[in-house]
């Protein structure tokens, strides 16, 4: 009776959202997808990297100074859908500042994401490498670790010492502003084939 209605109607809503988060998550992916050629899909890729970087500079004048001391970079243009389960989806590029060398890369999250408790929204990511070490460790192997976060706004700015954490600094573009990560949370990052 009321116990079946009730697993019925539980497992009818979880199927929904499981449709709801997927659907997302696929739009996500049309939204990301490549351009008619491999050479297009570079080019906005190295141009929503541009834009970002700009944005940053412009937004959080003492970012700049870690980009002149960083050995390479990386920035990600992400969406995210948050339902019962987090899933994200991103793509980008890591450029070593010492050669210029590009590498077209890929990024997924699930769990925690990179949403940081501000509900599922597409954001841009920038992550700074202190050291070349730290920036051939992150194109050849990606990362994955829990994240601290911060929002540069007034007070907390004072508080948040804009800097590297273990050779890397990272900040988050979204819908309310830059946030800075004292590390990276549950994504992975793998090199594009189709773009390298």
């Amino acid at each position: 009776g009321t116990t079946s209605k009730s697993v019925d109607a539980a497992g009818e809503m979880a199927g929904k959202a499981t449709d709801a988060a997927k659907e997302a998550v696929d739009s996500t992916k049309n939204d990301l997808k490549d351009e008619a050629t491999p050479e297009a899909t570079r080019a906005k890729l190295d141009a929503m990297a541009q834009t970002t970087l700009s944005q940053l500079f412009a937004e959080q004048p003492a970012s700049r100074e870690l980009f002149d001391r960083s050995a390479g970079y990386a920035v990600f243009d992400t969406r995210e859908a948050s339902f019962y389960v987090v899933a994200g989806y991103g793509r980008g590029v890591a450029v070593n500042r010492g050669t210029n060398t590009r590498t077209y890369m890929k990024m997924a999250t699930a769990g925690a994401g990179m949403s940081f408790g501000i509900g599922g929204f597409d954001s841009q990511l920038v992550i700074l490498f202190e050291d070349g070490g730290k920036f051939a460790e992150f194109v050849a192997r990606g990362v994955d670790a829990s994240a601290q976060v911060g929002t540069i706004t007034g007070e907390d700015q004072d508080q948040l010492a804009l800097g590297y954490t273990e050779g890397k600094a990272v900040f988050v573009l979204t819908k309310k502003g830059w946030k800075v990560a004292a590390k990276l949370t549950g994504s992975r990052y793998w090199p594009d084939e189709e773009l390298n």
